[in-house]
């Protein structure tokens, strides 16, 4: 199925990195890829918690946290007929005041392939888009 990738290394220590990575609800402040961001659960991120998230030129989708390793890395899926959505969020430490962000994104089931060559660019284009934005956000403070 296909799978999208972005990374970057970002100066500055990780647990401020990644406060700003798993606050969801924070994210269309300085995001240019997610325009609403809304968490239906409550409290802060952890496995099972639900997000309402809305994209530009997407569909809103409900993403649901499947895997947390807390300071490190979340997981979370969005389910549509014949396809799951699947993203996941790594932070890891590169020397003291260093982190490398990895973003990835992929498009599963019997309707991923086919949706992967409808928005493969786009899912590129915004993973890069999301790891820059990220990076520009910490280090300006």
């Amino acid at each position: 199925m296909p799978r999208y990738e972005a990374s970057t290394t970002i100066e500055a220590p990780a647990d401020g990195v990644w406060r700003l990575l798993c606050s969801v609800d924070a994210w269309p402040q300085w995001l240019p890829t997610v325009s609403r961001a809304q968490a239906l659960d409550g409290g802060p991120l952890a496995v099972g918690r639900r997000y309402r998230i809305e994209q530009p030129r997407l569909r809103p989708a409900i993403w649901t946290v499947t895997a947390l390793e807390s300071g490190r890395r979340f997981e979370w899926r969005a389910r549509s007929p014949g396809m799951t959505m699947v993203a996941d969020h790594r932070v890891a430490p590169e020397g003291h005041q260093a982190v490398r962000v990895q973003l990835s994104f992929a498009f599963r089931g019997l309707l991923g392939s086919v949706l992967g060559m409808v928005y493969g660019d786009l899912a590129r284009r915004y993973l890069q888009q999301e790891a820059q934005a990220l990076k520009q956000r910490v280090e300006a403070g």
